[in-house]
């Protein structure tokens, strides 16, 4: 008769987490620090808009939800605020603040501020 031996690590404890959990694993264990370090040295004076650590979460979250395009991965990201959260962006829409105007009559009448309308919200996600 064979033994059966308990293992150690089962995939069938992995695949039974949802996708953000595995997410957390990957990226919680991936030894990847020396390629952050060096993709932050390599910026030099890049863009510097976004983070590098919360860009580089973002390609591994595209890998472990199988995203088929980088604009896929937008739009899922777009839609799923805790995976922003979990990649290290803001979660939280942004929106900047109508700069108001001084306009004043054509006829010279009174000043009058005028406020532009606002544009929407957006979350901080970075285009393709």
């Amino acid at each position: 008769m064979a033994i059966i031996e308990p293992t150690l690590f089962s995939w069938k404890d992995v695949e039974a987490r949802s996708d953000l959990d595995r997410f957390y694993l990957v990226r919680d264990h991936l030894p990847d620090e020396e390629i952050v370090q060096a993709l932050e040295a390599n910026r030099d004076k890049g863009r510097d808009d976004l983070p590098v650590r919360a860009m580089w979460n973002s390609v591994i979250s595209g890998v472990v939800f199988q995203h088929p395009s980088i604009e896929s991965l937008i739009r899922g990201q777009k839609r799923n605020p805790a995976l922003l959260d979990a990649c290290g962006f803001n979660p939280l829409p942004a929106q900047k603040k109508p700069v108001p105007e001084l306009v004043r009559d054509a006829a010279g009448g009174p000043v009058r501020i005028a406020w532009p309308a606002g544009e929407e919200p957006h979350y901080a996600v970075p285009n393709s």
